[in-house]
């Protein structure tokens, strides 16, 4: 079991379980051989690198199981920099986006930069519709919507580079008149947009299993909902082991 999308650290909006003692429990609970965590203070700190190097110090004990993806606002200045530092840290997998998060298009030549560097340095690039569920936005947090088309155009420019469409809701992606067998360098992570049994079972008709990740967003969101949900699908065991971690492995190049 790979999780490819946790969430820790201090949250502003309520408390989230996410002490290194809190994470190896989580861990034992979830049989967890490996996952990926993005950090509050990286996405909502001013200067992220320095919210995501917090974190690399604070769950140092950890590292042997748990990695991180760097939250970069292609819009904030040093992304050549940033970049550099996250192909030099093993610790670190790839660059995570949030344009809804933090209000930016898509179709901007800052997001380019930032793909085209990711692909110049074999990174990863984890893109997320959002972060927050309706229990705090839109009170506390204002996240746009991610374009529809503006969504197609990344995608159709990023055919270089591997890209992880993240934190969107099933019926936003199978909506799209998108071939995705035709773009065999994107992959989706399922899980923190609370699928369902029967969307599982329909994955298969509009997706490729092999190019799907499972991604919790524990400890913010409650990770066996989805689990269940996987488990209880109609799929072949051999789709519901490859989406619970060996399509990681391979995307990341784990043994």
């Amino acid at each position: 079991m790979i999780d490819t999308s946790l969430f820790v650290g201090p949250c502003p909006f309520r408390d989230v379980p996410s002490s290194a003692e809190a994470l190896n429990l989580l861990r034992t609970r979830a049989e967890l051989d490996r996952a990926i965590g993005t950090g509050f203070r990286s996405m909502l700190y001013f200067d992220p690198m320095d919210g995501l190097d917090r974190d690399l110090e604070e769950y140092e004990e950890l590292s042997e199981w748990l990695s991180f993806w760097a939250a970069v606002n292609p819009e904030f200045p040093k992304l050549e920099e940033q970049a550099d530092r996250v192909a030099k840290d093993k610790r670190i997998v790839g660059l995570r986006l949030f344009p809804g998060l933090h209000r930016y298009r898509l179709d901007s030549e800052r997001v380019k930069r930032a793909v085209d560097l990711a692909v110049e340095r074999g990174l990863p690039v984890n893109l997320s519709a959002r972060v927050f569920d309706s229990r705090v936005a839109p009170r506390m947090v204002f996240q746009e919507e991610v374009d529809r088309a503006d969504l197609f155009t990344f995608l159709e420019r990023s055919r270089e580079g591997t890209v992880i469409l993240s934190m969107f809701f099933i019926n936003e992606l199978k909506g799209m008149k998108i071939d995705w067998n035709a773009l065999p360098n994107v992959y989706l992570d399922l899980g923190c947009g609370k699928p369902t049994a029967a969307s599982f079972d329909e994955l298969p008709e509009w997706f490729p299993v092999e190019r799907v990740l499972f991604g919790t967003g524990a400890p913010y969101y409650y990770w066996g909902g989805s689990r269940l949900a996987l488990e209880g699908a109609r799929l072949k065991d051999e789709d519901k082991k490859a989406i619970l971690g060996a399509n990681a492995r391979e995307v990341f190049s784990w043994d």
